[in-house]
């Protein structure tokens, strides 16, 4: 019984109603595990990526940073600037200039073991 509850409750928080509360640190988390998965920093780099986000009514808009482990804090490299749809979750390349969409990011999909 426990268990079927536990499996209910999943598919709701997964579904379109939690989609529409995502938060902006869910959207700023989502954004870095997308970055992680394309290597957007490149596949060999050590770091850690920063989002900041912009004011935007639309959706999450966000510049992506990335910060090598033995750079000075000043020296992070900007991969560019994102956006998160808050109803779907889907990353876009956006353009600052034009406020519009771009190409969506799709990471790669996970080998099952």
């Amino acid at each position: 019984m426990r268990a079927a509850a536990l499996v209910v409750l999943a598919a709701l928080l997964a579904g379109p109603a939690h989609a529409a509360g995502l938060t902006e640190r869910q959207a700023c988390l989502k954004l870095i595990g997308t970055a992680r998965a394309l290597h957007l920093a490149g596949p060999n780099k050590r770091g850690n990526y920063r989002c900041k986000r912009h004011a935007t009514e639309a959706d999450f808009v966000f510049t992506l940073r990335f910060d090598g482990p033995k750079e000075p804090a000043d020296a992070s490299h900007l991969l560019g600037h994102y956006a998160v749809d808050k109803a779907t979750r889907n990353v876009y390349e956006w353009d600052l200039v034009t406020a519009q969409r771009g190409a969506m990011l799709v990471p790669p999909k996970r080998r099952k073991r």
